[in-house]
């Protein structure tokens, strides 16, 4: 099976420890090791090595390559000149695949989700891949919500379509995006909600397809990179024409869109592991409520988060609170108040503190 890892964001909301040249997908968020590497490894059996591909940017292409060092092949590491959203990431590894494996399923992951129950999560695929090749179908995976999640997009569940043991796949009936708290409980009450966990499923052949009929543009572009490819350098040939990409996400592009479109509800655990505050669905809580990686000195303190595996943080009578050591940076912030942690990058960016971000 063909594999394709997006591996180019930068984790805005893990700063101060992840930065553009050190990104979430690259720290070990969990103890298990990083979040790339336990990506990667979920897909023994599924893929071979040669068989995954890993796009990335270009400031962060060494850095992976050195994590994955023995994993997935170099010349298997692309990185993108600019950054362009998910759509033309994902219609470039499909042009790439294609022209050496031709029509074949196409396995789309996020580089810094968890996930776990991998047996589980590798028979879905495996059900998914048996779907997508007998029908020109675009799968998404989506997870059954938990709790009313402003921060996911939402999957209208349609009809069944296919049922195998305790895995369904469902017409897609509507893309919906991140709600507010009312409609987020409204979703999870009527249960044919899924959270959007942005993996899916295809043949290379199937989106390249949509991708022309709904992204005409954007198949312009990856038709010339098609026809260059083998004249000059890769490097080259994308710094020329994948600029003139359209920055789009799948989703919005081609999804939101497009025919045959379904939805299978992910049997396995899954976790974005999307800002700080994710950290204490992954690690246990002390009897007073407070997530501590690291050394730590806590007293009177309650239901805080507490990162730092180098240095010792000490806190008194403080409670919901989250502060992480980045080295030569430290967040202090309010449980609530997590998401805005985008806004000190920003910040920084704005003062010129590159070295900061």
């Amino acid at each position: 099976m063909l594999t394709v890892v997006m591996a180019g964001g930068i984790g805005e909301r893990f700063w101060p420890q992840s930065r553009r040249k050190r990104p979430k997908q690259l720290l070990d968020l969990t103890g298990r090791g990083s979040m790339i590497r336990l990506t990667i490894g979920r897909l023994a059996g599924l893929s071979e090595p040669e068989e995954i591909f890993v796009v990335t940017n270009v400031e962060q292409r060494g850095p992976i390559l050195q994590e994955l060092s023995g994993m997935v092949p170099a010349e298997n590491i692309i990185g993108e000149p600019v950054g362009r959203n998910t759509a033309p990431c994902i219609g470039l590894s499909a042009v790439l695949l294609s022209r050496t494996y031709g029509n074949r399923p196409m396995l789309v992951l996020a580089a810094d989700h968890l996930i776990d129950r991998v047996q589980v999560f590798q028979q879905s695929v495996r059900i998914g891949e048996s779907y997508v090749t007998e029908r020109p179908a675009l799968l998404t995976f989506g997870v059954k919500p938990t709790r009313a999640e402003t921060g996911y997009g939402y999957i209208e569940a349609g009809e069944i379509v296919r049922e195998q043991g305790s895995a369904r796949i469902h017409r897609a009936k509507a893309f919906l995006e991140k709600p507010d708290v009312e409609r987020a409980r409204e979703f999870v009450e009527n249960g044919n909600y899924y959270w959007n966990s942005g993996m899916f499923m295809w043949t290379t052949e199937t989106i390249l397809g949509a991708i022309s009929t709904h992204l005409p543009e954007l198949s312009r572009v990856l038709t010339a990179i098609d026809g260059e490819i083998g004249t000059r350098p890769l490097d080259e040939v994308l710094k020329a024409w994948y600029p003139q990409a359209p920055s789009i996400s799948v989703d919005y592009g081609v999804m939101e869109k497009a025919d045959g479109v379904v939805v299978m509800r992910a049997e396995f655990d899954w976790n974005d592991v999307g800002s700080w505050e994710s950290i204490r669905d992954v690690h246990p809580a002390d009897a007073r409520g407070n997530v501590c990686i690291g050394n730590h000195v806590l007293i009177d303190a309650a239901d805080n988060t507490i990162v730092s595996r180098d240095r010792t943080v000490a806190i008194v009578g403080v409670d919901q609170v989250v502060v992480v050591d980045g080295g030569d940076t430290i967040l202090v912030c309010r449980r609530d108040r997590v998401q805005d942690v985008k806004k000190v990058v920003k910040t920084l960016r704005d003062r010129n503190r590159d070295e900061l971000v």
